[in-house]
């Protein structure tokens, strides 16, 4: 009987052994199901889902039945805010053409009557001319090029005076020394590369289309001259944005060739926008992620810092470090997949926090700052509570959310106390998308060299974007004027500040 009682005994502890392995591996296997989903609705998003960040409440609960159609049981939905008021739908606009710009030069072209119907059947007599039936169409002519030659005149000395030699008119001063390439040419080459995308041999091929043979490798040596004539208006840029108080700083990679390896490497190129007053876009070029970049561009500075996670900025000189709430959304769209019904009641939630901050735009700093003390900060306390009632299994992706907001709850409770500091870093990550479209068209960076006249072409081409300013006008009269300019007046040149003198060259705002 001891020896059957033992053997129970043996083969009950070996059941529960076996039942404890059973439990660990349903756990892994669980936690392998909820990755590889979030792994699949991220690349089902990317492929089918919206590019705009612009949170739909109809959509969000539509995606959580929807994920929860496979019959089993799931909480119920969250009932749609009290808050929440339905706009009447707009009038459509109705389809049609827009008149074509005044400013554009007319060709007429008449179309004549067949000669058979300009006599009446009737009388026999020429039918007379009483007017014409007009349409305009919008026509394309080859940009046009041309050759400007520069004839500086010579004086001789008189008869008998001939020691007093001969005076010639002093060459005009150009920002790049001996070049074949007028102004107009130089700016066209930089605004085509680095806000149109196109890189440089495609560029030449243009050129010959119009009977001109320029090579890449002379345009490479035009921006790089271009590039060192404008790094003084660079550095200004920065300190201006510097000087505002609140930067909205972010990076992206970038490839580079490394000829010794015979292949790329991954370098960075960071983009800083001004946080208050009008829009400036800086960037700078290192060969890594290292925090010693970030810790140089802000060294000694006492403002605000909007920026992602990333660790490096610990160790940054700033009065107050604020995280983006675009970046915590971000983390709660991930975990749709897993957690759909909680996952929509917080970007529900955070819906309202943004649509407080729509609703003061343009309001007074009082009453925006009046706003965010009372209404923004009950919202915040709301998320907060929200994330905290919950607990979630480590390493999933509602707790990397939840992880991330309830970390970073003071950084991103600080905008708040100021009606100029930003919610997101959304403005820094509009200006850096610039770089992800350039990207897709010149690849990689040539050198480092490249790297450093990218980003100074990028700093004033974004801060022209930023300002609706024509880009190419712009970097025209620059090029003209810098050469002579004295220093002092550098700041004219500045985007902000040339456009203000130049209202002819301001663009459209674009949708």
């Amino acid at each position: 009987m001891p020896v059957a009682l033992q053997m129970l005994r043996e083969d009950v502890q070996k059941k529960d052994e076996l039942i404890v392995q059973m439990d660990l591996q349903i756990k892994r296997q669980n936690s392998t199901i909820e990755r590889m989903q979030q792994q699949m609705g991220d690349m089902l998003r990317r492929l089918y889902g919206r590019r705009s960040e612009k949170l739909d409440i109809n959509q969000l609960l539509m995606d959580g039945l929807i994920l929860n159609a496979d019959g089993e049981a799931c909480a119920p939905e969250p009932p749609p805010p009290a808050d929440v008021t339905v706009k009447p739908r707009a009038k459509r606009k109705k389809n049609g053409r827009r008149p074509l710009p005044d400013h554009l030069p007319r060709h007429e072209i008449i179309i004549a009557v067949p000669e058979e119907e300009k006599t009446c059947p009737i009388t026999g007599l020429p039918r007379p001319l009483i007017g014409y039936e007009e349409s305009s169409k919008l026509e394309y002519i080859p940009e046009t090029l041309r050759v400007n030659v520069y004839k500086r005149e010579k004086y001789g000395s008189p008869m008998g005076a001939e020691e007093n030699g001969v005076v010639t008119a002093p060459v005009p001063p150009a920002l790049v020394e001996r070049c074949m390439a007028d102004t107009g040419m130089l700016a066209h080459v930089a605004v085509s590369k680095f806000d149109d995308h196109l890189p440089l041999y495609r560029q030449e091929r243009m050129l010959l289309r119009q009977g001109v043979e320029v090579s890449r490798k002379t345009m490479a040596g035009w921006l790089g001259g271009m590039a060192r004539g404008l790094n003084g208006l660079w550095e200004l840029l920065a300190e201006r944005i510097l000087a505002c108080g609140v930067v909205l700083h972010d990076d992206t990679p970038v490839k580079m060739l490394d000829p010794g390896a015979g292949k790329t490497k991954e370098t960075r190129l960071w983009v800083a926008v001004s946080g208050a007053g009008p829009p400036l876009v800086h960037f700078s070029f290192s060969l890594n992620r290292k925090q010693e970049h970030p810790k140089s561009f802000f060294a000694g500075y006492a403002g605000s810092l909007m920026c992602d996670e990333y660790a490096g900025y610990a160790n940054v000189d700033c009065a107050r470090l604020l995280s983006c709430w675009a970046h915590a959304r971000r983390y709660v769209e991930k975990a749709q997949t897993v957690e759909p019904a909680f996952a929509t009641e917080t970007l529900l939630e955070i819906a309202k926090l943004y649509r407080i901050e729509k609703k003061i735009q343009g309001a007074s700093e009082a009453e925006r700052l009046s706003v965010r003390q009372t209404e923004s900060i009950r919202q915040l306390n709301t998320i907060f509570d929200l994330l905290e009632s919950r607990e979630f299994r480590p390493k999933s992706p509602m707790y990397r959310a939840a992880h991330y907001a309830l970390n970073h709850r003071e950084q991103l409770t600080r905008f708040t106390e100021d009606p100029s500091l930003p919610i997101d870093n959304n403005p820094a990550e509009r200006a850096i998308r610039r770089v992800a479209i350039g990207r897709k068209n010149w690849l990689f960076l040539g050198s480092e060299n490249g790297g450093q006249n990218a980003a100074i072409f990028m700093s004033l081409l974004g801060t022209c974007w930023a300002n609706q300013v024509n880009a190419w006008t712009y970097l025209k009269d620059v090029l003209d004027r810098m050469p002579s300019l004295p220093q002092h007046r550098l700041e004219e040149l500045l985007p902000h500040v040339w456009i203000e003198h130049h209202p002819e060259a301001r663009l459209p705002k674009q949708k």
